[in-house]
């Protein structure tokens, strides 16, 4: 039910009229529009990307930062902060290096994800279980999605495209960084997730 505000005056009004006409402030004016029902298909496409977005936020909340309540900040938070532009924030940063590696065109390409799924699974299993133990030590755990990509996330998994972003974006010039993520050894892995949370 929309709420009025001197209604014969025309003051004011807010509200939904019959699933019809929206009522409310826009940039500080009274603004009447059409009542329309947010689009949302679930598409396969969609599903890839929102999955790949929550994976990688997973991950940077991870990443030890003063201003996310932490004693002090990380390596990887300083590398991060060091290299982006003043004006962006470093978690969007260094997201958009993972999701560029995903990205073609503007659009997702699934096959670009199912292949970074292939890369973690290749690895040999001393290297796979470094990837899920420094994982689970972090505070990760596995994850899905309902829709486009269903298949479970494992915790290795996203820790593992969370150095994919760190080596897109070139955060750090040093080994294992300057390297790519499929060729680290258990020791690169162990490494990394120290940098999650010791100072520089």
């Amino acid at each position: 039910m929309a709420k009025t505000t001197g209604p014969l005056f025309s003051i004011s009004a807010s509200g939904t009229i019959a699933k019809a006409m929206v009522f409310g402030t826009w940039k500080g004016r009274n603004v009447v529009r059409r009542w329309v029902v947010p689009e949302n298909p679930e598409s396969t496409l969609q599903g890839y990307l929102r999955a790949a977005v929550k994976a990688i936020g997973k991950w940077v909340a991870k990443v030890a930062a003063i201003p996310a309540g932490d004693a002090t900040n990380s390596v990887i938070y300083k590398a991060c902060t060091a290299t982006c532009a003043g004006d962006e924030n470093w978690n969007a940063y260094i997201a958009k290096g993972f999701l560029d590696t995903i990205i073609v065109g503007g659009a997702v390409n699934t096959s670009n994800f199912t292949a970074l799924v292939a890369e973690y699974s290749a690895l040999s299993t001393a290297v796979k279980a470094a990837w899920a133990s420094d994982a689970t030590l972090l505070g990760l755990a596995d994850m899905s999605f309902g829709y486009g990509y269903t298949t479970n996330i494992p915790a290795g998994l996203i820790l593992y495209m969370g150095a994919k972003a760190c080596v897109a974006k070139g955060i750090i010039g040093t080994a294992p960084y300057n390297t790519g993520v499929a060729s680290w050894v258990a020791s690169d892995v162990d490494n990394f997730k120290t940098d999650h949370t010791a100072t520089a």
